[in-house]
């Protein structure tokens, strides 16, 4: 009977636990699934890091843009509804023309502040958006530059040296700007990667001076 009875509370323990009452049987889809997370976390490039911050400064300035427009909104409505608000509790009949007219002109001005307004809010917009796209355009070329580095350069040592001492050495050879040989030349030119002009002459310069290749941005690097 003695072993019946322990038959039957073995058989009745609730299956996957131990006598302690401790799970035998552990999800490894939860392990897999962090380690999965970890190896791609450790894979991410810092171009991406940087563009992941970007986008995160980009959506707080929106944020920000948007919660203003809504309070200058809800203001200028205010004003608007209690200007009406007071046309319409006050005796009409005695109110003047002149007064009627000056409240009209008010309601106009008010009008065309809160357009304004929304134009201003609209360029700041255009201006956000506009500088965030640049700044992801740089870093998407720098991301792609840097891999065109590393499937080019099979040797060790400072593989970004590398490429600014190869552009340098086989465009300008004395480092001076060729467009006002005066200034030391230490812009590359995008998308021809010629190291030959200085850095005020890039800024109004359309095309390479060396190539004719129309320039799409300028990287500042240091002299070798």
């Amino acid at each position: 009977m003695d072993n019946l009875n322990t038959h039957s509370e073995q058989a009745n323990q609730p299956q996957g636990q131990q006598a302690n009452g401790l799970p035998l049987d552990i999800p490894t889809s939860q392990v897999l699934d962090s380690h999965m997370i970890e190896q791609q976390s450790r894979n991410q490039t810092p171009q991406l890091f940087s563009l992941e911050q970007h986008r995160l400064q980009l959506g707080q300035v929106l944020q920000l843009c948007n919660e203003q427009v809504q309070v200058s909104q809800q203001q200028e409505i205010s004003i608007q509804n209690a200007t009406l608000s007071n046309v319409l509790t006050t005796d009409v009949l005695l109110l003047n023309v002149e007064e009627i007219a000056s409240m009209r002109l008010e309601l106009q001005r008010i009008r065309e502040d809160q357009e304004t307004s929304r134009h201003a809010w609209d360029q700041l917009l255009h201006l956000v958006v506009a500088v965030y796209e640049t700044k992801e355009a740089l870093i998407r070329m720098i991301a792609t530059l840097q891999q065109e580095r590393n499937s080019h350069v099979s040797g060790p040592g400072d593989e970004a040296s590398s490429v600014v001492r190869t552009a340098a050495e086989t465009t300008n050879t004395d480092r001076t700007c060729m467009v006002c040989n005066s200034g030391g030349a230490s812009m590359m030119l995008l998308p021809c990667k010629h190291l030959c002009t200085c850095k005020p002459c890039a800024v109004h310069l359309r095309a390479c001076p060396i190539c004719g290749a129309l320039k799409n941005d300028a990287i500042e690097t240091p002299f070798i």
